[in-house]
């Protein structure tokens, strides 16, 4: 019984046009649970740095702000090009909302069967 689903899951990947070898549930499960394990520890890495780069980022504004903290209310604030720093959180931010909004993940953690 088990030698004619084996064959039969054989021949719809055929019929699927895939040349992959079929995996055992058992496989397909620790395969699964690795994926999820992999993209897990890399959404926590993503996480600190996002909690380094707003720190940062707050940093480099509030240097940036300071020398006009004494300035009248009714003056206007200088145009003030971003610290690199923002650029860093930006780009931590736009791979997170990658992942949110579109499931788009970093290529490292894509996988084939």
């Amino acid at each position: 019984m088990n030698e004619k689903r084996e064959r039969g899951r054989t021949i719809a990947a055929l019929m699927a046009g895939t040349t992959a070898p079929i995996e055992s549930e058992e496989a397909q499960e620790a395969r699964s649970r690795e994926r999820r394990l992999a993209r897990l520890a890399w959404a926590m890495e993503r996480s600190d740095a996002l909690q380094r780069a707003i720190k940062a980022a707050d940093a480099a504004w509030m240097a940036l702000v300071a020398p006009y903290s004494d300035r009248d209310e009714d003056e206007e604030m200088p145009e003030l090009d971003p610290p690199p720093e923002q650029e860093a959180l930006d780009a931590i931010f736009a791979e997170i909302n990658a992942v949110l909004d579109h499931d788009r993940w970093p290529a490292h953690l894509y996988w084939s069967y």
